[in-house]
């Protein structure tokens, strides 16, 4: 694997500890500045840190714990540039008990000041409505 391949799967693995200890500072610490992305809710658009330490704010708020994985990743590195795909797993626990989500990841990471931050996130859930093979959820 590329050297800076795990670099970036570093910085991914300690999203996801960050992210499981609830550490606000620190999951916000992997992220730049001008960071944007989409989190798994259709209100869940982030155009910076600031709206991204909310959005992290909320999804602790919202839970007694929760969990994400990264798997499957495939990353690609041109520079100071890089982007990985590949799958997700939320297990979290509300006041209405426990839940999992499988789902999606694209991420871009710039590497500056020696560290590979996060500069967008897109996760994603597949469309229930959608069947195996199919390009198109059915029409109701």
């Amino acid at each position: 694997m590329d050297p800076e391949c795990i670099a970036i799967n570093r910085t991914l693995d300690s999203y996801t500890v960050l992210y499981t200890r609830r550490d606000l500072d620190g999951v916000v610490s992997l992220v730049e500045p001008d960071f944007q992305g989409y989190g798994t809710g259709p209100d869940e658009v982030i155009r910076n840190a600031d709206e991204f330490r909310r959005a992290v704010e909320r999804d602790f708020a919202q839970t007694e714990s929760a969990t994400i994985c990264f798997s499957d990743r495939r990353c690609t590195v041109e520079g100071s540039t890089a982007w990985v795909m590949g799958g997700c797993r939320f297990s979290f626990i509300t006041g209405n008990g426990e839940g999992e989500m499988e789902g999606r990841f694209t991420a871009v990471l710039r590497h500056y000041d020696g560290v590979w931050r996060l500069a967008q996130l897109h996760l994603s859930i597949p469309c229930q409505e959608q069947s195996q093979g199919e390009s198109w959820p059915s029409a109701k």
